[in-house]
């Protein structure tokens, strides 16, 4: 018999296309991403403070020339560094802008964005193995996405971290703030990753001692590099220890779970424990990422951000451990209260604080 082939409709060519335009830029971004990537880890944004040639450029940070030159080329045909001076290859002058080194050579910069570049590389290395893991259901330590992710995780969230969480997140939480202020205060901070949002509790609150855990053992190393830096290892301490192990009886007046608990296999054993481990009157917050409250297709940048970042990371993170809930980033109001509930708390509430990426829960025993 033969086949009878059919031209496709306009309407499903037109759909086609449109998705092969949508990954064609997908493609460029993450190209010109590893690029950025290339760039920050050879520190050739910072040495284009001053404008260098592509030999002055490779002189200053010991790369190859010929590299220099095509890497210069490349950027400034995508924007990212700007010619200062013309010429050919070999004599052409390039510097960066007050705004492209803020957003790619200053890590305390508001708009510091080189960090992206650090995730996708992280993803990157365990991408080969992602198959095999989907077939088997198994999972991918934190740890195993290398030493990118680590980095980048903690250079994207370092400036929330110092620049908002006191002075604009707790206000939002009155009674969390007053718990911190008190004579005595103790603090635990589960999932700290490399320790900031530990540090700057401890910065805005001379009497408050914090201890910060994760299961990660180069965050924490990490952690505690920055907490000496700070001159704060007699209030701040931080331990290799899994979110769902003990932590005692009335120890701590908060616990804070900064963009954490959607990635621990137990989470649900973690907040009970937490639970254990509060002073009477003690509260738990929990800062995860700002989910819809339902699933729909086509959903907002936010969204599709979460899955994909899900697809590609925190659900094999997630399922690294045996017997792992699985939750995934996908982190939904609704699975916020259910694990609450389990937990054995009597309240969840949402603080009042807007936020494009993550959404505020106290919990109240």
């Amino acid at each position: 018999m033969t086949a009878v082939e059919t031209t496709p409709e306009p309407a499903a060519i037109e759909a086609g296309g449109a998705i092969m335009e949508r990954l064609f830029m997908a493609m460029l971004g993450s190209l010109e991403l590893a690029t950025v990537h290339l760039g920050s880890q050879l520190g050739l944004y910072a040495a284009l403070a001053q404008p260098r040639s592509a030999g002055e450029l490779a002189s200053a940070t010991g790369i190859d020339e010929r590299y220099a030159e095509e890497w210069l080329e490349q950027q400034a045909i995508g924007g990212l560094v700007e010619v200062a001076e013309p010429g050919d290859r070999r004599t052409r002058r390039y510097v960066t802008s007050r705004g492209q080194r803020m957003a790619l050579a200053e890590p305390d910069s508001p708009v510091y964005a080189a960090s992206m570049a650090l995730l996708l590389g992280g993803v990157g290395a365990v991408l080969p193995r992602l198959p095999q893991t989907y077939r088997d259901g198994t999972g991918i330590s934190f740890g195993e996405y290398g030493d990118d992710v680590r980095l980048g995780q903690g250079l994207f969230n370092r400036i929330a971290f110092l620049g908002q969480l006191v002075p604009e997140w707790l206000p939002a939480m009155p009674d969390v703030a007053a718990l911190l202020a008190r004579d005595g205060a103790a603090a635990v901070d589960l999932g700290c990753g490399v320790g900031w949002s530990s540090i700057a509790l401890a910065q805005a609150h001379p009497a408050l001692t914090v201890l910060g855990v994760d299961s990660d053992d180069a965050s924490v190393m990490e952690a505690r590099l920055h907490a000496a830096d700070a001159g704060l290892e007699d209030r701040v301490r931080f331990e290799v220890v899994d979110a769902a192990a003990d932590l005692g009886e009335d120890s701590f007046d908060v616990a804070f779970y900064f963009e954490a608990l959607h990635d621990m296999a137990h989470p649900v054993e973690a907040l009970a424990s937490t639970g254990r481990a509060l002073r009477p009157g003690g509260r738990v917050v929990v800062m995860d990422e700002r989910a819809e409250e339902e699933f729909a297709p086509d959903g907002s940048e936010i969204e599709r951000l979460l899955a994909a970042s899900s697809v590609l990371h925190c659900l094999p993170v997630g399922r690294s451990q045996g017997d792992s809930t699985a939750t995934g980033a996908l982190f939904r109001p609704a699975t916020m209260r259910r694990y609450a509930e389990q937990a054995g708390y009597a309240a969840v509430e949402v603080a009042p604080i807007e936020h494009d990426v993550f959404r505020f829960y106290v919990l109240r025993p």
